[in-house]
């Protein structure tokens, strides 16, 4: 697979981007370029490719924190995992790929109104089965899970250098999974090899940058920006996929 140089180029300074507004805010970066990222790449490519991103960024939080990583919750959401996963490139190759894309952009326009708020009440770890599972059904479709499972760490009281440890190590596992499956199904992320090697070069360090400048922001304004562009990358991604669909 082939891409433009001014589209590499594009990719490279949004991933960088991204992963600054992950530094900031400790997630959304992703969504946002699971989104952009879809505009460009062959919809059986977007989520092998941003996982191979997004475990270099996972990684590295896990390897920083790692003795903050609560394994309880860990082995309970792997053992989920590996099923829903399973379950989800099963369906994957069943369903229309036009289809697909359509669906990461109502995913990503959902994300913008999901509540993520911590509650007084706990859950039982035990939970983090089926949390896995979902997890790793709908990020063979959609790429990015935390929207889905950030609610459930807040509510367990897993909080700061816990939530980012365990999140990044739970992430490592499902990046890698996914990585592996579409491998087996014949999507080789090596086909977008140029690409990856700046995608990943970009993102270390703007998480390094994001971090610098997590006390220097206001973030209700940067949730402001963050909503909007994520809304119109959202509305792109469903008008164009509709209009695709319907001409066919």
């Amino acid at each position: 697979m082939s891409l433009s140089l001014s589209a590499i180029v594009f990719l490279t300074i949004s991933v960088f981007c991204c992963s600054v507004i992950t530094g900031v805010m400790g997630m959304a970066g992703g969504v946002m370029f699971l989104g952009i990222l879809a505009s460009f790449i062959e919809t059986s490519y977007v989520v092998p490719i941003y996982a191979v991103v997004m475990m270099i960024s996972a990684g590295s939080r896990t390897v920083l924190f790692y003795n903050h990583i609560n394994w309880q919750i860990f082995l309970r959401y792997t053992v989920g995992l590996l099923p829903g996963a399973l379950l989800g490139i099963y369906i994957f190759q069943l369903l229309p790929k036009d289809l697909i894309k359509l669906g990461m952009g109502v995913f990503i326009l959902l994300t913008i109104f999901l509540p993520v708020t911590q509650k007084e009440s706990r859950l039982e770890t035990f939970i983090f089965l089926p949390v896995g599972f979902v997890a790793g059904l709908i990020g063979i479709f959609f790429g990015a899970s935390g929207p889905f499972t950030s609610s459930f760490y807040l509510r367990q009281g897993i909080i700061k250098e816990a939530l980012i440890a365990t999140k990044s190590a739970t992430a490592l596992m499902e990046q890698a999974l996914k990585i592996l499956l579409f491998g087996l199904i014949g999507i080789n992320v090596l086909a977008y090899g140029p690409l990856l090697i700046c995608l990943c070069l970009a993102v270390l360090p703007g998480i390094y940058i994001g971090k610098l400048l997590l006390n220097k922001v206001s973030e209700q304004i940067f949730i402001r920006v963050f909503r909007v562009l994520l809304f119109i990358l959202a509305i792109r991604i469903i008008i164009t996929q509709a209009i695709k669909m319907i001409g066919t």
